[in-house]
């Protein structure tokens, strides 16, 4: 939502977006700055310059002579992230409906999803890990993740860990857990899902993916998962 045009304030996917800069009509410093919790700022400055416009027209191109800089920095010597969580193997699921594709939820395959039959009492799925362990987050990209805010309950082996409504998202939303220990963890559709108006496009008009390609407007029972990862948070070593 807040990626649009004048917006000063963009958000980023997988750490990345666009920044297109408009000048004005008087020289001046331009300053971007990306902040990420628990990573260090960054900050690019850019000085703009004056040029000589004649009747609408003008000698040369506002980008001549700017410098340019495509050069990597050096290897870092010791890694460069700190792992916070891990990811725990799901083993087995089970769902209200369309168990056979419950697979589909977990695939690492973007362009599949699970879903049910739309109706809000078959509105879950479980899934099952290889062992007990401590739930802390749950990252999940749902299907119109863009135009739709699914109310969600979370169990984990019955105990409920989370409850809310989901944000729309450019993808993925990430579920903030009470921590719990478990083995089965279930995610199930509370009421009925809430569409918000959709109008993010692109520049070009051209609608922006919502999603898998399905006719379930009406189906506001529908619970769709195109992609779920459980995760434990890693103990950090002093």
């Amino acid at each position: 939502p807040e990626n649009y045009i004048l917006s000063k304030q963009l958000p980023v996917e997988g750490g990345v977006n666009r920044v297109l800069i408009r000048s004005t009509t008087k020289a001046g410093t331009v300053v971007i700055k990306a902040t990420a919790e628990s990573l260090q700022p960054a900050s690019l400055i850019l000085q703009t310059k004056t040029f000589v416009v004649n009747n609408g027209l003008a000698k040369s191109f506002p980008s001549t002579g700017l410098p340019s800089n495509l050069q990597r920095g050096p290897t870092p010597g010791t890694p460069s992230f700190k792992t916070l969580r891990n990811a725990l193997a799901i083993v087995k699921t089970s769902a209200g409906a369309n168990p056979d594709s419950s697979f589909s939820s977990y695939d690492d395959n973007e362009l599949s999803d699970w879903h049910n039959d739309g109706k809000l009492s078959t509105a879950w799925i479980e899934y099952e890990l290889e062992k007990p362990s401590v739930i802390n987050e749950i990252d999940l990209k749902l299907n119109n993740f863009r135009s739709r805010s699914y109310p969600l309950v979370v169990t984990v082996d019955g105990v409920q860990v989370f409850s809310g409504n989901t944000e729309r998202s450019l993808g993925y939303v990430t579920l903030i857990c009470k921590p719990a220990t478990g083995k089965k963890i279930r995610v199930q559709l509370s009421k009925s899902a809430t569409d918000v108006n959709n109008s993010m496009v692109e520049v070009s008009g051209k609608k922006l993916d919502d999603g898998v390609s399905r006719d379930d407007v009406n189906a506001k029972g529908t619970l769709s998962i195109i992609e779920a990862e459980i995760y434990k948070k890693v103990t950090p070593v002093k």
